[in-house]
């Protein structure tokens, strides 16, 4: 994982935790200090190839982290 991908990755993990549901691409790009969405879109789907995030079925555009606690 790389340094932007981990910052990607922790940002959803605390955002879950507060909020109970997982953040938009907006939000994690105002979260992690970028502001191109398309680029947040590239390591959230780098992290889903590397087996970090999964999707939801039927659920559009939630991710769920790997080790997520069940929120």
């Amino acid at each position: 994982m790389t340094k932007r991908e981990q910052d990607v990755y922790s940002y959803i993990l605390e955002y879950r935790k507060e909020k109970r549901f997982s953040p938009s691409m907006r939000d994690i790009a105002a979260g992690v200090g970028l502001h191109s969405v398309s680029t947040i879109h590239v390591h959230v789907h780098n992290l889903m190839d590397k087996g970090w995030l999964q999707p939801v079925e039927r659920m559009n555009r939630t991710i769920i982290p790997i080790d997520d606690d069940g929120v």
